[in-house]
């Protein structure tokens, strides 16, 4: 076995693990256990696309998965845990365009990237995103350099699962077709209606459930693009969940430390030594993504990874490129260590610990618990808030007779004709419930957290212990529900 293949067996391996093991530990997310729902509905032929929640595509593969495995926070996660292996894998074919050592050094760093890993191990779309674009970026360069039909092809079903996936598609494949518009020359005309075809066929059978539902193409307002553009447009507007222009360069920073100094650099020395037409475009797709996610107004860490994926290759191939053999595998592993100390650390050691600022708002451990805690008391649960405060609970509470009221309008009589046992609130609903009720035991259950920063905890002291403890860089806060336990019904 030659040494080639032995590296490549161990960073799959190594990308198999970071993203398969213990990958139920951490609860559902508040995205993930929404996630669950259009799951549900596509297993009972109800679902109906709606973009605040994205494509379906996602669905319609976890649904596959738990209809063969059951229900679980592992089954969730599979579909994304395996494309980011397959990002991966794909990473190795890109040898015929950066070389042997360009394509293994990008799947090494890849396959450790802190928090690409974390939103592999997360029941997102953006992990199959990653590589519905990697692929449509290798089988378009390699049309561009074989001119066979099926290459272009197979560039197109690549570019509608990504259409199917996330309405990011639409800006991204506009920014992306710009720069091969300059080559439009170099593809046959009949290659491209047959890419253009294949991309329409598979676009609308999954927006149209498999042509069982033709709706959303039955007039213009309802057409999935329409919707889509329309909605993120207004979500961009009223910047729902906005932030600073430089928002993800903290994070680059903070997980990708030396690849971010690499890439940089890589990219000077490239547009300096002219170099080629592929390189050019790893330059193209990463400052376009850089721009892109930092001008719009939905700053979110999951977001990242787009960014990440063309920096990650340009440091990969960057370090290949590097003619002092030592010099080169000192950097490789420092960069390697570096990257799996904190991805370990965000990802198997503690997934839920508010201080990663990787993590969005993380379900607390005690979710868990309680669910666990309410089964084996055969608790009746009324719950008392609004369905933006107790979402995961119900992905926890199945198998609990539960009853979900957004407002406390009828508490008494709700609760009575229920005959709830156990009463659940919010903070502000708890501080009236308790005046209202006669109850055995009331305790408080941790259901996500997070991390606020101000200029002055950032300091480098605080900065250091986060990247060597993972200590917080600011005040954790914790967004708790109260739990009433009572003797009987009021």
């Amino acid at each position: 076995m030659d040494r080639k293949l032995i590296f490549r067996i161990f960073i799959v391996a190594l990308a198999i693990l970071l993203r398969f093991y213990d990958l139920g530990k951490a609860p559902l997310f508040f995205d993930e256990s929404v996630h669950t729902v259009f799951v549900d509905d596509v297993l009972n032929w109800k679902y109906s696309y709606d973009p605040a929640f994205h494509g379906p595509l996602l669905f319609y593969l976890t649904a596959c998965v738990v209809s063969l495995f059951g229900k679980s926070e592992f089954t969730y996660r599979i579909v994304p845990a395996l494309f980011g292996v397959l990002t991966v894998l794909l990473l190795f074919k890109f040898e015929r365009f950066v070389g042997e050592r360009g394509a293994n050094y990008s799947a090494l760093l890849v396959a450790v990237s802190p928090i690409i890993v974390n939103y592999s191990r997360f029941f997102r779309n953006d992990s199959q995103i990653l590589f519905f674009t990697l692929a449509f970026v290798y089988f378009t360069f390699s049309y561009l350099k074989d001119k066979r039909w099926y290459q272009l092809l197979l560039a197109s079903v690549s570019l509608s699962l990504f259409a199917c996936s996330k309405e990011n598609f639409y800006p991204i494949a506009f920014l992306m077709l710009i720069y091969f518009a300059f080559d439009f020359r170099k593809f046959r005309l009949k290659d491209l209606a047959l890419a253009v075809l294949a991309f329409l066929i598979i676009y609308v059978a999954v927006y149209s459930n498999f042509f069982t539902n033709l709706k959303p193409f039955t007039s213009f307002n309802d057409l999935p693009i329409v919707r889509a553009i329309e909605y993120w447009k207004h979500q961009h507007e009223i910047a729902r969940i906005g932030g600073p222009w430089w928002y993800y360069i903290p994070l680059l920073l903070l997980y990708d430390l030396p690849v971010f100094f690499i890439g940089i650099y890589t990219v000077a020395k490239w547009i300096y030594g002219k170099e080629n037409d592929f390189k050019a475009f790893l330059i193209y797709w990463f400052l376009m993504s850089l721009t892109f996610y930092s001008y719009v107004q939905e700053k979110v860490p999951w977001l990242t990874v787009h960014i990440e994926l063309p920096l990650y290759v340009i440091a990969g191939v960057g370090l290949s490129e590097v003619r002092n053999d030592l010099r080169r595998r000192i950097l490789l592993i420092l960069t390697f260590a570096f990257l799996l100390y904190s991805c370990v650390n965000l990802n198997i050691v503690n997934p839920t610990n508010p201080a990663e600022p990787a993590l969005y708002l993380p379900t607390c451990m005690d979710v868990k618990d309680f669910g666990r805690e309410m089964r084996s008391m055969n608790a009746t649960v009324c719950v008392f808030m609004s369905p933006g405060d107790y979402w995961p609970l119900p992905c926890y509470l199945k198998g609990v007779k539960t009853y979900y009221f957004s407002s406390l309008k009828g508490f008494e009589s709700s609760v009575r004709y229920y005959g709830c046992n156990v009463i659940v609130a919010n903070q502000t609903n708890a501080k009236v419930i308790e005046g209202k009720i006669h109850y055995k035991k009331k305790f408080e259950v941790c259901i996500r957290s997070w991390t606020s920063y101000t200029y002055e905890s950032l300091n480098p002291v605080r900065i250091l212990e986060f990247l060597i403890f993972r200590r917080p860089m600011g005040t954790v806060n914790y967004f708790n529900h109260t739990v009433f336990l009572t003797s009987s019904p009021p």
